[in-house]
């Protein structure tokens, strides 16, 4: 029993042992143009090689940081407007609004007793019945917050007139449904966004004026979209509106901590090459991660690079004497 002991002693400690990791990584040049392949060049058989091409979001620096990073918030939705009659919309526009001394009271005279400051131009939006999806372009909205502990409030605005049959020659003006998609406000960062409210979060309500009493169809909101809509030919005038939750300015994202790629696992073939383009000019710290683990232990090797990415000005240069031989 003593013997076999020992032999499963020394058995696990051999199965607990690593490798030193044996791995090394070279490259043709530092200087390369934007969207030209980068061939890196590797020796050694790792277990695991992890790619990290020194962009944001994949960086070896943040590995275990949280990327805190400033943002500009914005605004933007999708429009689908479907029903009513095609060249008289009823209504013809969705007007959107905002507020910073609403009551937060969702009540068609707090409504009124707030002071609303109209940009519905800011946005592209139908001018007809029948467009399906139509994205309204981002707006940033940070400068609207003029104290960063007070929030602010949004609104669609919705207005049927009253059915009139001798309207488009005859056609009458229906009912227009409106149907506002991924209502969302972004924390903007360069020419990365994260969401900070989409529809439910932004806390949007539905607020309808006496004049929809007696309808048979009313506006409503899920998760998906806000719908605009009412009986098609309204005996009079119908007024409603959608309007957000607080919405408060969000000066910083946390975008979490970068990853790597993982470009081999224990289970792959050794790997000579691996490449890699940017799409950006800048200076990038590429880092390639070798690893050899067991559930013991890991050794790992790290190589790193200072990469310099540059526009391509369509110069050719034309080779030296000696590449024509």
């Amino acid at each position: 029993m003593l013997f076999s002991a020992l032999v499963f002693a020394g058995c696990r400690k051999s199965f607990e042992k690593v490798e030193d990791v044996n791995f090394d990584v070279s490259v043709s040049s530092e200087v390369f143009k934007v969207g030209e392949k980068v061939v890196f060049n590797m020796e050694g058989s790792p277990d695991f090689i992890t790619f990290w091409s020194g962009e944001v979001g994949s960086e070896y620096a943040y590995r275990n940081t949280d990327r805190i990073v400033e943002t500009q918030m914005s605004l933007s939705f999708s429009t689908t407007t479907t029903a009513g009659t095609k060249g008289t919309p009823n209504p013809a526009s969705v007007l959107v609004e905002w507020s910073s001394d609403f009551s937060g009271e969702y009540t068609e005279e707090a409504l009124s007793a707030a002071t609303w400051h109209d940009i519905t131009r800011e946005f592209n939006l139908p001018s007809d019945t029948g467009v399906s999806n139509l994205f309204s372009g981002e707006l940033l909205v940070s400068p609207f917050f003029t104290d960063p502990k007070k929030p602010i409030y949004f609104r669609f605005y919705y207005k049927v007139d009253a059915f009139d049959e001798t309207a488009a020659d005859g056609k009458g003006n229906g009912r227009t449904q409106w149907l506002f998609y991924s209502v969302s406000f972004k924390g903007i960062t360069g020419e990365t966004f994260g969401e900070l409210y989409d529809i439910i979060s932004g806390g949007w309500k539905i607020v309808c004026a006496p004049s929809f009493d007696g309808q048979a169809s009313f506006p409503d909101i899920n998760a998906s979209r806000i719908l605009f809509r009412s009986d098609f030919r309204p005996t009079h005038d119908l007024e409603c509106w959608a309007v957000s939750g607080p919405i408060y300015r969000m000066d910083y994202i946390n975008n979490g901590p970068d990853h790597g790629v993982g470009i081999k696992a224990m289970a792959d073939a050794d790997r000579t090459q691996y490449s890699y383009s940017w799409d950006e000019p800048g200076e990038y710290t590429v880092t390639l991660v070798a690893a050899n683990s067991n559930v013991y232990e890991r050794k790992e090797t790290v190589k790193e690079f200072k990469i310099r990415i540059v526009e391509d000005d369509g110069v050719i240069i034309p080779p030296s004497p000696s590449d024509w031989k």
